[in-house]
């Protein structure tokens, strides 16, 4: 392969196959290794994007990206040798997003580590749970077909990245928001053992649901989700024609042989595929993804299987953000008035509430509860930064330490669209918590700990030895108790007087839509269902 020379002083290469193109017959199956190429790779550009709809994209039409996409991308210092690799799993809620939109060459080049992204299918391609597909291979009877590409990606990393300058035995896998989530399910997954050594999950969280859940039409005795298997292919049948309307579809289904159905499933093309999530924009948030199949995680619950040590048990960097919910409020009309300067929140005190509740939730969810279930050593953080302009708009208040803000603090690289955020002013600020997370990040995978990040900085202790996080703020690090129990959120929810009785029940119904947590919550709290 033959790669480039990058401005931040790594060598890149691009668009590596980990394995073959999953389309046609090997659609819906497990990945296969790469073809061999009897030619030198061009590595120079990053991988295209794996098939996602997209949405206003008018020069790509429907979709965006292509099946044919299980590359990976590396970032490598340019005296490279032995050096620890990280292997960043992208976000997007497992049906949107790239490798390439993340630059890994200034983390690589500042600490002297080898940075691997990596694509994996997305959608209902990389996550489709009917028995049609899934037991088609007995011995890997999963519909989670994005986890594997992510193991064969790891696979691949470790029969050739020494050649890249890394170490194959010091290999971290790190990953944001569904990226977060994914991390959770390699930790969990039997057949990922022993391909990576750390793991580090930033906004991730395991918010699972049952196979029935993932494949039942809505109305069956245990309900599927509205982008169940079932609901998802009454849908493709009503578009081929092939039925007049959901209640047809359903029966249609139900006469189908699995050979049929498969057969049926692999000969669409992939606008067809994926023209139900465009039809709905927010489809994709109830697609069935980390799902306890029995395969990749226990059907008992990810709590189980972490308390039980039946998982990779590897020491693990666990985070959230302070205002994870902004991301999404800050844009939303119902929270938010768009004036000729930028929004406005509608309802401060609202608004504030709101977040405060989700993000709590997102936070004990996605950190405490992961750290307090699992045996192996585990470094908490919660990431504070809102250190934006409050002029001629709040960005400090909107946006905050909002969803995904960490990850150019992680990466080094402040370029990619949060111009409005970072400033001249900031600039300084922010560099330096940058660089320190940056080492805390490169540290703990160089050695499994994060220490003091090999800097000076403050001493990370772990979360068993008082049930702390370090705080990452401008100007402030430093640990800091601030465990989060499910029974004291309810609590701060119900007596919350910022909010309405019905807003209440909606974010504790949100919270609660998954089979780990106890509905019992919803009657104490005075909600229905």
């Amino acid at each position: 392969v033959l790669g480039v020379s990058s401005d931040a002083g790594a060598r890149f290469w691009g668009a590596i196959p980990y394995a073959a193109a999953p389309v046609g017959d090997a659609r819906w199956r497990l990945p296969l290794p790469a073809q061999v190429r009897e030619a030198v790779l061009d590595a120079s550009e990053p991988g295209a994007p794996c098939a996602q709809p997209a949405y206003g994209d008018v020069e790509t039409g429907p979709v965006l990206g292509s099946e044919d996409c299980l590359t990976l991308n590396i970032h490598a210092p340019a005296d490279a040798e032995g050096a620890p690799v990280m292997v960043w799993i992208h976000g997007g809620g497992n049906y949107a997003g790239a490798a390439r939109d993340y630059d890994g060459a200034e983390l690589a080049a500042r600490e002297g580590v080898v940075v691997v992204t990596i694509n994996y299918r997305l959608g209902p391609f990389g996550w489709f749970h009917h028995p049609a597909i899934r037991g088609e291979r007995p011995e890997a009877a999963t519909g989670q077909f994005a986890v594997l590409d992510m193991i064969a990606a790891l696979q691949w990393v470790q029969s050739n990245i020494a050649g890249f300058g890394g170490d194959a035995e010091r290999v971290t896998i790190f990953g944001e928001s569904a990226g977060g989530q994914n991390i959770y399910a390699l930790v969990l997954a039997e057949p990922a053992q022993g391909l990576f050594h750390r793991a580090i999950s930033q906004s991730g969280g395991l918010w699972n649901m049952s196979l029935a859940q993932a494949v039942n039409p809505q109305d069956a005795d245990t309900p599927g989700t509205r982008a169940s298997a079932s609901e998802i292919l009454a849908a493709w049948l009503v578009s081929a024609g092939r039925s007049g309307d959901r209640a047809e579809a359903l029966d249609v289904l139900s006469a189908m042989s699995d050979a049929e159905i498969a057969a049926f499933m692999r000969g669409l093309s992939t606008e067809a595929v994926l023209a139900p999530y465009r039809d709905q924009p927010d489809l994709g948030y109830d697609l069935p993804s980390v799902v306890l199949d029995g395969v990749i995680v226990s059907e008992a619950g990810h709590q189980a299987q972490l308390a039980s040590g039946a998982y990779n048990q590897v020491p693990m960097m666990l985070g959230g953000n302070l205002n994870e919910q902004k991301a999404w409020m800050a844009f939303d009309p119902t929270y938010v008035t768009f004036t000729d300067a930028g929004p406005v929140a509608r309802d401060r005190d609202q608004y504030a509430a709101i977040d405060q509740h989700y993000s709590n939730w997102w936070n004990a969810s996605a950190v405490d509860d992961i750290a307090d279930h699992a045996v192996s050593p585990v470094y908490a953080y919660r990431f504070d930064w809102t250190d934006a302009p409050t002029e001629p708009v709040d960005l400090a208040f909107l946006v905050g330490a909002a969803h995904g803000m960490e990850i150019p603090f992680v990466f080094g690289d402040f370029s990619g669209g949060f111009e409005a955020l970072f400033t001249e002013e900031n600039r300084e600020a922010r560099e330096t918590l940058s660089r320190a997370m940056s080492a805390y990040w490169a540290e703990f995978a160089r050695s499994g700990d994060p220490a003091d990040g090999g800097a000076g900085l403050p001493q990370w202790e772990s979360w068993d030895e008082g049930r702390q996080k370090m705080i990452f703020d401008a100007g402030v690090i430093a640990l800091a108790p601030a465990p989060l129990t499910f029974d004291t959120l309810v609590h701060r929810l119900v007596a919350d007087e910022r909010l309405s009785e019905n807003e209440r029940c909606m974010i504790l119904r949100h919270n609660t839509m998954y089979p780990e947590f106890d509905l019992d919550l919803l009657d104490r709290a005075g909600c229905a269902p």
